[in-house]
């Protein structure tokens, strides 16, 4: 229905242009509209969902600083071994080995001994010479490292 603007008279043009403008500016009412509830729902759904999201950050966080605290704990655990191994001279390390090795060997004759007599049946006997051998092991600890 719309007539070609050359052929409209003033009042014609002037009544287009007044629906042209109220056209205008309904859209742009809808589309404010349109972007408030945008907003709104974006809002509403950083409200919801951020907590949920932070929770599993935060957890992460305590993850990595108890991991920092036992990387430090085991840097001081090397620190402390690194400073009782650098107070040993090779006489002491050979000391030390010789009487391990003497330990051992000891150990292994006191196993093979225990084996004989529980065959015989002298569970008692088995457990006083474990006692000592365990005995024998701290008084050479105390004795290396005293």
């Amino acid at each position: 229905m719309r007539k070609e603007i050359e052929s409209m008279n003033e009042r014609e043009l002037l009544s287009e242009l007044v629906r042209q403008g109220r056209r205008a500016e309904r859209a742009e009412k809808v589309k404010a509209c349109v972007l408030v509830l945008l907003l709104a729902t974006v809002v509403v759904l950083a409200l919801v969902y951020v907590p949920k999201i932070l929770a599993p950050i935060r957890k992460i966080e305590q993850s990595i600083d108890q991991m920092e605290q036992s990387f430090g704990q085991i840097e001081q655990g090397f620190e402390e071994a690194k400073r009782v191994l650098s107070n040993f001279d090779k006489d002491s390390i050979d000391r030390f080995k010789e009487t391990m090795e003497s330990l051992n060997e000891t150990s292994q004759q006191a196993r093979a001994l225990l084996d004989k007599l529980r065959d015989s049946g002298l569970d008692k006997l088995q457990e006083t010479i474990e006692k000592l051998n365990e005995t024998i092991g701290s008084i050479l600890n105390f004795r290396l490292f005293g």
